[in-house]
């Protein structure tokens, strides 16, 4: 079911304090991304500061502010029993529910040791998982995008391309709210949803790809287009379905060529637009014990695009068939970089010679950047990956 994050009882309090702080008040004003810093701030103790405003900490139940301090001081927020307890300097402040937040002008500061914290815009609050706080931080939507774009695609790219991507990461945002429900929050900070910075991620080109595109987003059949994307698809987008399991066909995300008519892809300029990896026999039984000594390794099937989606490997003692995704999983990510490769015997194992990185599938990130400095603007390059779909505003 999709959920549009309108706030709710449950999150008014924490709206309306974003409010009164004179933020600017935009289209998305009333919208909040939770996030989970499950990379950055999850642990059986966290510490928490703000080097440039008094720090608050507030019961979101009552909205009574139970604890505050200065600049620079820097709390242990720990949990004992069914109450959440932070101590900073002599003061120790106990409540069943925390928030912490920075006044007007500053940003609230969090990380797992006190000399890694790490700021972010709006809110932050503490749920309990597997024994250790989740740090779940509140923030406005675009301002999320703001510490997603730096860290999903490189700043120097071209302007037009950087909004593309903002158009992208704002849509794909937008399918995901609510995708980790059950602990309360939208979005993990990290792959499999979008690398989340915070503030010292931003970048002033980045936000303005943001701010140009606010609230645009891709529309299909009647709802916000999931967008997916990746760094390099080798030459051709693939086919939604070939390369992410259990994914029906999506028409828009049906795969389309990366080049122009007789020319050459676009994305071709991307530093790891080819490679190759060595496999030796050794390695392949240490990945796949249940076939013993692995004698063959076969392509069974592509997509049009020539991404594989049937692989074989047999063995002495069984054969396994798997999708090229399934295999790159298990072989890894950052060495079979694509699923788009060629199998090659060697002495005592095989070679993949492939293109791309990633998994190929809708907007190509090297390839946005290819076009944007052929002359192509941010609508141009996203109905070139998105095929068929409308840019509205939310």
């Amino acid at each position: 079911m999709r959920r549009t994050a309108r706030l709710n009882e449950r999150t008014r309090w924490l709206g309306n304090r974003l409010s009164a702080r004179g933020t600017r008040r935009s289209r998305d004003s009333e919208w909040l991304v939770r996030v989970g810093l499950e990379q950055s701030a999850f642990d059986k103790e966290l510490f928490v500061a703000s080097s440039e405003a008094i720090l608050q900490f507030v019961n979101p139940d009552t909205g009574r502010i139970v604890g505050e301090s200065p600049p620079n001081t820097i709390w242990r927020v720990f949990r004992v029993g069914d109450r959440y307890v932070a101590e900073g300097g002599p003061k120790t402040i106990e409540s069943p529910r925390l928030v912490a937040l920075a006044e007007v002008g500053g940003f609230v500061a969090v990380g797992m040791r006190p000399e890694s914290l790490r700021r972010y815009r709006g809110h932050l609050e503490w749920t309990l998982r597997e024994g250790k706080l989740l740090t779940i931080n509140w923030v406005r939507f675009d301002d999320y995008l703001k510490a997603v774009l730096p860290r999903e695609m490189p700043v120097r790219f071209h302007l037009e391309a950087l909004k593309a991507q903002a158009i992208s990461a704002r849509s794909f945002t937008f399918r995901r709210l609510n995708r980790f429900r059950e602990w309360g929050y939208d979005l993990c900070d990290h792959a499999p949803c979008q690398v989340y910075g915070g503030v010292d991620a931003e970048h002033p080109t980045t936000n303005q790809a943001v701010d140009e595109t606010e609230s645009t987003v891709l529309w299909v059949e009647g709802q916000v287009l999931d967008a997916v994307y990746s760094s390099s698809c080798g030459g051709h987008t693939a086919p939604i379905e070939a390369v992410m399991p259990r994914v029906r066909p999506v028409p828009v995300l049906r795969g389309a060529p990366d080049a122009p008519p007789k020319g050459q892809p676009y994305c071709q300029i991307a530093p790891n637009w080819q490679w190759e990896l060595e496999l030796l026999n050794e390695r392949l039984q240490a990945l796949f014990p249940r076939l013993g000594q692995v004698v063959a390794m076969e392509v069974v099937r592509r997509a049009p695009s020539g991404h594989i989606t049937q692989l074989r490997l047999r063995g002495k003692r069984g054969t396994l068939v798997m999708s090229g995704a399934e295999f790159r999983n298990q072989v890894g990510t950052a060495l079979v970089r694509s699923p788009r490769f060629e199998v090659q015997p060697i002495p005592k194992g095989w070679k993949l010679v492939g293109q791309g990185y990633g998994h190929g599938a809708g907007m190509c990130q090297w390839g946005a950047q290819g076009r944007a400095l052929a002359g192509q603007d941010y609508r141009q390059i996203l109905s070139a990956y998105y095929l068929g779909a409308e840019l509205r505003r939310l």
